[in-house]
């Protein structure tokens, strides 16, 4: 398990208000903390991942003129498939080394629940994404068994990009993630 801290965009989209005048109604995610587990399989030279990402902040709601509609969005959840790649693994030989650089690329998705017309209720619209990043793991076992050490730091930055979908807008978000992993 670890935790994200999210710099999405300001904006993730808007919609004009139906339920009366002219205004338009914009979503926006300020940064937060959020949790993610995942899991995958790997190897001396990279891997496959899949990860689930829920954030603790809901989207916020305002009019043009900064009226807040409270209980207008909830917490966004995401979802990622990446590749991994240790591109110094050649030469690291077989036995590897307790700091391990990585690279990672991958698509994925975002469930983002908004209500942005004041008419219906919130609608859930999914956005897939791309993703690039990068990061270390640190062994936290004895050094004559890095490789196959059970547990690991995992510090790691990755860059979404957010398709737009329906009112939503493209939008763009940072990650910034610090986790504890273990090898089976």
């Amino acid at each position: 398990m670890s935790s994200a801290q999210l710099a999405p965009a300001d904006r993730l989209g808007r919609d004009r208000n139906a339920a009366g005048g002219q205004e338009e109604l914009i979503a926006r995610w300020s940064s937060g903390v959020a949790l993610a587990v995942g899991g995958g399989l790997e190897t001396r030279f990279g891997g496959l991942q899949l990860t689930g990402i829920m954030a603790t902040s809901a989207v916020q709601v305002r009019n043009e003129f900064g009226v807040a509609f409270p209980n207008h969005g909830k917490p966004p959840v995401a979802w990622g498939a990446d590749a991994l790649v240790y591109p110094l693994a050649p030469l690291q030989g077989r036995r590897g080394r307790s700091v391990r650089p990585f690279v990672t690329a991958g698509l994925g998705g975002i469930f983002l629940s908004v209500d942005l017309d004041n008419i219906k209720n919130q609608t859930l619209y999914h956005s897939f994404h791309w993703s690039l990043g990068g990061g270390v793991r640190i062994a936290l076992s004895p050094d004559e068994i890095p490789y196959w050490t059970p547990t690991f730091l995992e510090l790691r930055v990755t860059r979404f990009r957010v398709w737009a979908n329906g009112p939503l807008s493209r939008f763009d978000a940072v990650t910034a993630t610090a986790g504890l992993g273990m090898r089976f």
